[in-house]
């Protein structure tokens, strides 16, 4: 297309590599490990089917019939939602977690690390998302209990994504009652020597950072509130307040905890309305078990950050500004709920839940896959908005499946008009026009 937009071009370059991609996987291979694949396939292949699990990933609401349909256009059969439905029961969760992270944990190379950024191998995000879901599924996805104690269902989603490439390196779906604190761990087996790990306070926990320093890995958090300070000259406990006052900040080692962990703490000072803010929410808290003391109604005046990586490599001044980066990984939430339909989901079972919200995460991880290929070749150097892009995508979904489908645009219209406009046989019921039929010919 000679005369496409130099956006249009950057757009379509990642669909086809991931097309390309799809075709170089050993899916079978992928199957089997994840328990989706139990016997060799007879009529439906894996890599039809994968074809269709990603042309149906921008589907607003994922019916059985739907699904069943596309999966026989892609594969040139007939294929029933009963046939369907019997294989969502073995691993397609797995499955689809492991093919995400085929196609879009190693899709780019890493960019060269520049600045604040230059010693470290990886700069790492970790963060969640929730989506409450109708109480009948609380016992597969269970949430907090409401005022009767009968629980409510909700699914949390923990991701960990690498921010310079923008790479998945890991994805699970779990009940809302594994909190962030439960999953502060699970970036253990995925960290490198060198790799720096950004993430909020949710996650954090002495042991594993203690962890993590071992492992030859950098972090930087927030501080939780509580959490013994001591100096590492005398080993008496630092009365942070008093210092703050008369000095406006800090920046030095301390002894984390009772396991007195050799750590440096830097505390800046914040905006009055931040710290403002800050008491506002506290006071008002509807957990009384945080109900705030005077001193860490007074400590709002602060930020206050953990880190291992040494004042020679961050100033006090730009650690600030670091750990902000860490809210990008809210933006990418927002674009997914707000614009690509995370929230819609079939719910009439939680294989369907499962099988809904990881297609719907390919198509995420697509959409981020484009913005970083549109962003960097921009003529009129133009920043380009995550949540616009987003937007947009989230209207051309049958354009995109039809790239991976192989067919037009025309033919795909084509399909869902001849698969999904009419009713279905029905022995025991009549449809309206059939009712009406026999009223228009006097029968009863």
């Amino acid at each position: 297309m000679p005369n496409s937009s130099p956006s249009y071009q950057a757009l379509r370059q990642p669909l086809l590599q991931v097309r390309a991609s799809l075709a170089q996987l050993d899916l079978e291979a992928i199957a089997r490990r994840s328990g989706f694949l139990r016997r060799t396939p007879r009529k439906i292949q894996i890599p039809d089917l994968v074809a269709a699990f990603c042309a149906l990933a921008s589907e607003s609401f994922l019916s059985l019939e739907r699904m069943a349909s596309v999966i026989g256009l892609a594969s040139r059969c007939t294929y029933s939602k009963q046939s369907l439905h019997q294989r969502l029961a073995h691993g397609v969760q797995n499955f689809l977690g492991q093919l995400a992270l085929a196609l879009f944990g190693q899709m780019s190379q890493p960019l060269r690390t520049q600045g604040y950024f230059a010693p470290f191998q990886r700069v790492l995000v970790q963060d969640s998302t929730m989506q409450s879901l109708p109480r009948g599924l609380a016992a597969f996805f269970p949430g907090s209990c409401d005022q009767k104690s009968k629980t409510r269902a909700a699914l949390r989603i923990q991701w960990v994504c690498d921010l310079l490439a923008g790479s998945l390196l890991q994805l699970t779906l779990c009940g809302y009652r594994r909190n962030d604190q439960a999953a502060a761990t699970d970036v253990l087996s995925i960290l490198k020597e060198g790799d720096l790990l950004l993430r909020d306070l949710g996650y954090f926990s002495l042991p594993v950072l203690a962890k993590l320093m071992s492992l030859g890995a950098f972090f930087l958090s927030r501080l939780r509130n509580g959490v013994i300070l001591r100096d590492p000259d005398t080993g008496k406990e630092i009365d942070l307040l008093k210092h703050l006052r008369p000095m406006g900040r800090f920046d030095g080692p301390v002894l984390v905890g009772n396991e007195r962990t050799l750590m440096r703490l830097i505390v800046l000072p914040v905006p009055e309305e931040v710290a403002n803010l800050r008491r506002a929410r506290a006071r008002t808290s509807r957990d009384q078990r945080s109900t705030p003391s005077r001193k860490r109604l007074a400590l709002m005046d602060w930020s206050m950050f953990l880190t291992n990586v040494s004042a020679q490599v961050w100033p006090a001044e730009v650690v600030a500004k670091i750990y902000r980066l860490r809210w990008r990984i809210e933006i990418v939430f927002k674009s997914w709920k707000s614009h690509l339909r995370l929230r819609e989901l079939n719910c009439r079972s939680a294989e369907l839940v499962r099988l809904s919200v990881m297609l719907k995460l390919l198509y995420c991880l697509l959409t981020l896959r484009c913005f970083e290929n549109i962003k960097t070749p921009n003529p009129l150097h133009r920043q380009v908005s995550l949540l616009r892009l987003a937007r947009v995508l989230g209207y051309c979904g049958p354009l995109i499946a039809a790239v991976f489908l192989h067919i037009t645009p025309a033919r795909l219209l084509e399909h869902y008009l001849a698969k999904g406009i009419f009713y279905e046989q029905r022995p025991d019921r009549q449809n309206f026009s059939q009712k009406l039929a026999v009223l228009m010919n006097g029968l009863t």
